[in-house]
């Protein structure tokens, strides 16, 4: 690129030289010149070569126009993209603030500071713990739905299992016709409702909460929608492949539900951790 300028460059400068000589030429001659008439005729005859010296300046010209219209449109795209930007983080917190505001007293508000690999066990890292009433076995939701179940605390953080962390089981309804089934990940990393009856009225397409059993969460907690239906004969059930509502993996805010649910099994580790995570 820095090539290709010094080049032109190089050509503006030699087209200058060129014209400013014959100028120079013409200039001697009409002096030498009484009648004009060779002037005239080495006037006619360069005249495409004066039409060439202001086209030359034109583009010049206009070539440094477009690059100042270039870098203005860029600056503007990125001033565009900044204030759009802004706007999608103002609609996001202004969800929060709303969802926040609709459960008064029960919510309390956590940033994802982590985001941790199957390698790693799986789950998420939010920025408060124990010093914010943060418990073991608390259940974790979005304004898009169910989050997960808190399995380790510190004083200023928790680790929380993901619903679409491999492990992690909750019971599940469908909304439309009550039909009840576990809804859990899968090591593939599909997300299933197993064990729901064969003869349940399911549709692709059904809203799947949680049904409040077990006390593992809530009851009535988005969880996502069906997306396919696979018949089990052998297993005298179907099992479901779900969608979850929640996008885990653009997730930045939570929320802890501040009532501590019984423990889960191997969800829940029996020692504090005192240190932070």
């Amino acid at each position: 690129m820095r090539h290709g300028r010094h080049l032109q460059f190089g050509r503006d400068v030699a087209v200058f030289v060129l014209l400013a000589v014959l100028s120079a030429a013409i200039m001697a001659v009409e002096r030498l010149d009484d009648n004009g008439v060779v002037a005239g005729s080495i006037a006619r005859i360069f005249i495409p070569f004066e039409n060439l010296s202001s086209t030359v300046m034109n583009l010049s010209y206009i070539r440094k126009e477009n690059r100042l219209l270039r870098a203005k449109l860029m600056d503007a795209a990125r001033q565009n993209n900044l204030l759009r930007e802004q706007v999608r983080d103002i609609r996001r917190l202004q969800g929060l603030l709303d969802f926040k505001t609709a459960h008064p007293g029960t919510l309390v508000t956590c940033r994802v500071v982590r985001q941790l690999g199957q390698r790693m066990g799986g789950g998420i890292v939010l920025n408060k713990g124990r010093a914010s009433g943060i418990e073991k076995n608390m259940t974790v939701i979005a304004p898009e739905g169910l989050v997960g179940l808190v399995i380790m605390t510190s004083r200023d953080v928790c680790l929380v299992k993901r619903l679409t962390d491999p492990g992690y089981r909750v019971s599940a309804l469908t909304r439309r016709s009550r039909a009840t089934g576990i809804l859990g990940t899968h090591t593939a990393g599909s997300t299933v409702m197993e064990w729901v009856s064969p003869n349940a009225d399911i549709a692709i397409g059904d809203t799947v909460v949680t049904s409040g059993l077990g006390s593992v969460a809530p009851k009535g907690i988005l969880l996502g929608s069906i997306v396919r239906i696979h018949e089990e004969p052998e297993r005298f059930s179907r099992t479901l492949d779900v969608h979850p509502f929640v996008d885990f993996g653009s997730l930045e805010e939570a929320f802890v539900i501040l009532r501590r649910a019984p423990a889960y099994g191997e969800l829940v580790e029996e020692d504090e951790v005192e240190e932070p995570l």
